[in-house]
């Protein structure tokens, strides 16, 4: 049906199918795409419900566009503009790609039990074991670690690269230092932008399926899970339990959560509110407003503030483009 997935389960809300929560059968899927991409110099072209992949060996190329790649489940690729990416092994158990020329940002929502990721670049490998953001570039060649841990492999040694820090993957003597995670570029925005929308998708999802009986561990072993919403013609990422923060500052609530910290309208309540960031303005009837109580359900990644929904229609999905 969706190529690049096997169906686990329908959720169905009321008499009309609201989503689907999918298992990936293997990682690659093209969920997004501006511009001129290509797979091995054909033109690609996805549509709302369904997604070309790439295999193994292939290599995906932006040209003049972007595109956002989704790997094991909670993992996104997305790549710039003159950027270009060979899958190595598609395996969930062993996710390998190079990223050939040009630059890519991994947003590791969650790694699965038994699944790796690992990114090669200049004749480097880069293992990605922990939750988090990273950037790579080949010209100049450096990994960039907004979030998370990353771990360098080259040769016969082996060093991490933690949080806030850089690591030139050319340098004849590798030692990390410190960058300016602030100074961000159009690339870094963009991914952002695509974060917020991919969140926003997440919230009838996950009431979709907390609606439909599925609670925490919903999932395959207790883990989260890929989930369709046709509403927004796209893929969004459901926890198994709690609320994942993506680097970016979107919250993805599982459905054990959803409908006991996600108020569709602000309301008063008791207690200290804290507000937080709003889901895109563009996004399809979520609903507005949206505070709770501090230190209430928390989340995966950190106990945050309360959620604000989006308002309005017009949000677009899949291979529908958004502007730059």
């Amino acid at each position: 049906m969706f190529r690049g997935f096997l169906i686990s389960v329908a959720l169905v809300w009321g008499a009309a199918a609201w989503g689907q929560a999918v298992i990936s059968a293997h990682s690659g899927v093209i969920h997004y795409v501006e511009g001129q991409v290509t797979v091995d110099g054909a033109a690609i072209h996805p549509k709302s419900t369904e997604f070309p992949d790439i295999k193994p060996d292939q290599v995906l190329a932006t040209e003049d566009g972007r595109a956002e790649i989704l790997l094991t489940p909670g993992v996104f690729l997305r790549l710039p503009e003159n950027s270009s990416a060979r899958m190595i092994s598609n395996s969930l158990a062993d996710t390998r790609l190079e990223i050939v020329s040009g630059s890519a940002l991994i947003e590791v929502g969650q790694l699965l039990r038994n699944n790796a990721i690992t990114i090669q670049a200049r004749g480097v490998e880069i293992a990605l074991p922990k939750q988090g953001l990273y950037r790579i570039d080949t010209d100049p060649a450096r990994l960039r670690v907004y979030d998370g841990e990353a771990r360098v492999i080259a040769g016969a040694g082996s060093m991490d690269v933690k949080r806030g820090r850089e690591l030139a993957l050319d340098a004849p003597a590798p030692e990390t230092r410190a960058f300016d995670a602030k100074s961000t570029d159009a690339f870094y925005r963009w991914s952002a932008r695509r974060s917020e929308y991919v969140a926003a998708a997440n919230v009838i999802a996950a009431k979709t399926a907390s609606n439909s009986g599925y609670g925490s561990g919903f999932a395959s072993g207790g883990y989260g899970s890929w989930a369709w919403n046709p509403w927004v013609g796209m893929f969004t990422y459901l926890p198994a339990s709690g609320i994942y923060w993506s680097p970016f500052g979107s919250p993805f609530y599982s459905p054990a959560v959803i409908n006991y910290v996600y108020i569709p309208r602000a309301i008063s309540a008791p207690g200290p509110m804290v507000a937080a960031p709003r889901a895109p303005a563009s996004s399809p009837g979520l609903g507005g407003g949206g505070f709770r109580p501090r230190g209430s359900l928390g989340s995966n990644s950190g106990t945050r503030g309360g959620i604000s929904g989006g308002t309005g229609r017009g949000f677009g999905g899949g291979a529908h483009g958004h502007g730059r």
